[in-house]
């Protein structure tokens, strides 16, 4: 007699939790809606506080930073080296530390020489290749206007000539005025200018040191950090949503170290080609324009454009025919790295569509620049995969398939038997047929 109150218990406890679930999930809702809309109330308030905790931590984040970029150099001489230490020293624990040790301050000096190799080579290049084209900007855009005149066998002579004697002078001195007149400083805002940009630039350098230093112990304690999170995730959350919570960083991660890592080697790749093309083509600036060319490649889809647009400038008005070879270079070059070397080092560390690329580099672009642009595509990309799992979760809750291809060509879902039906020939009839059935059921 006690089994049926018992079983309506359980009913009304199943029901009741149900409802709580429900309730949660409103108020999640709710405030969800409500942070969103405080957010775009306040964007500008929220930025400039964004702006100063950035600031702030600014050394922690280059200090993360350096330790992305140096953990497979690390990686890498960390597994060379490591019988060399256990030889030398007895205990393993300490072995290891001091493997890590040496290997992360190798990986430092590395990283460090790589980017005073590239700044080395671009600025000094760079200046004086500006230095040279101001001194000698006048003779340059006659020497192409003469190119033109030959190109075109004297059909625009008159056109081109007027415009050699008479309007490159007064462009030029039009472009003077205009800079005059926005950089028009007297001596007081002039010192003051310098020693912003002198205090700045200090700042800058200490960050870089301090994010020296916080690589190094990055790398020393990443499993330590690592399992710190693990344990943080498995106290707060349930089993099943720490699992979900440890499969998606571990995912990120994968999308992450993947991409942006794979991006660096492929522009490496691209500037040592575009050298060795300058080269045996006698380009001028070989090695400014190659370093260009490849810091620029990292930025996806736009980052090619980026750097053909000031690299054939240079080579154009130094010499007008080398600077269109070298134009038709760039596009053949940009066309094997799209379609051969990216995706073989790349693979599909994203799994996003050509689409999605482009939205988040625009998107990226907009909110944080160039920063923005080179990791708002794996950030979209783990956004895409979220998205995905928590699709195939809900569909398959309903017994539905999981396959997104069975949904192409769906027209609607059989409620009876639950399952997808396709779209036919006899489309509309079929469709008044269901109608039909609804009224006459009513």
């Amino acid at each position: 007699m006690a089994m049926p109150e018992d079983s309506c218990e359980l009913d009304e406890k199943l029901e009741e939790k149900q409802r709580r679930k429900k309730l949660q999930g409103y108020i999640f809702s709710a405030c969800i809606v409500l942070v969103f809309y405080f957010l775009l109330k306040n964007t500008r308030s929220v930025s400039m506080a964004i702006d100063h905790v950035v600031t702030v931590i600014q050394p922690i984040l280059m200090g993360f930073v350096m330790a992305f970029l140096m953990n497979p150099i690390m990686g890498f001489f960390e597994k060379r080296l490591r019988k060399l230490f256990e030889n030398v020293c007895k205990n393993k624990n300490m072995a290891a530390k001091v493997n890590r040790t040496v290997c992360s301050i190798i990986a430092l000096v590395i990283l460090a020489g790589v980017i005073i190799f590239i700044f080395a080579t671009v600025i000094p290049n760079l200046v004086s290749t500006v230095m040279y084209l101001a001194d000698h900007i006048e003779e340059q855009i006659a020497a192409v206007l003469d190119w033109c005149n030959v190109v075109t066998k004297g059909n625009y002579e008159d056109a081109l000539m007027k415009a050699k004697d008479n309007n490159i002078g007064d462009l030029l001195e039009q472009g003077l005025k205009l800079v005059q007149k926005y950089i028009n400083y007297d001596e007081q805002d002039l010192m003051s200018t310098i020693t912003t940009s002198v205090l700045t630039v200090g700042k800058i350098i200490v960050n870089i040191v301090v994010g020296m230093f916080v690589s190094v112990y990055v790398l020393m304690s990443k499993e330590t950090f690592k399992g710190q999170a693990k344990k943080l995730a498995c106290g707060i959350f349930r089993p099943s949503y720490a699992n979900i919570i440890l499969e998606i960083s571990r995912r990120s991660g994968d999308i992450f170290y993947g991409f942006i890592i794979g991006k660096i080697i492929d522009s490496i790749i691209i500037g040592i080609i575009c050298y060795i093309g300058c080269w045996f083509m006698s380009m001028p600036y070989p090695v400014l324009v190659s370093v260009i060319v490849g810091v620029t490649n990292i930025v996806p889809v736009f980052g090619p454009y980026i750097g053909a647009v000031p690299t054939v400038a240079i080579i154009f008005l130094t010499e007008p025919r080398k600077g269109i070879y070298f134009l038709i270079f760039i596009l053949i070059l940009q066309q094997i790295d799209g379609n051969l070397i990216g995706p073989k080092i790349l693979g599909d560390s994203t799994g996003i569509s050509s689409f999605w690329v482009v939205f988040a580099v625009v998107v990226g672009a907009g909110f944080f620049g160039v920063w923005g642009m080179i990791i708002a595509v794996p950030i979209v990309a783990i956004i895409y995969y979220i998205v995905g799992q928590s699709a195939r979760y809900m569909v398959g809750k309903r017994s539905l398939p999981l396959d997104t291809s069975e949904y192409i060509t769906m027209d609607h879902i059989d409620i009876i038997e639950n399952k997808l039906i396709p779209f036919s020939e006899n489309h509309e009839e079929e469709k008044k047929a269901r109608r039909r059935g609804i009224k006459h059921t009513k």
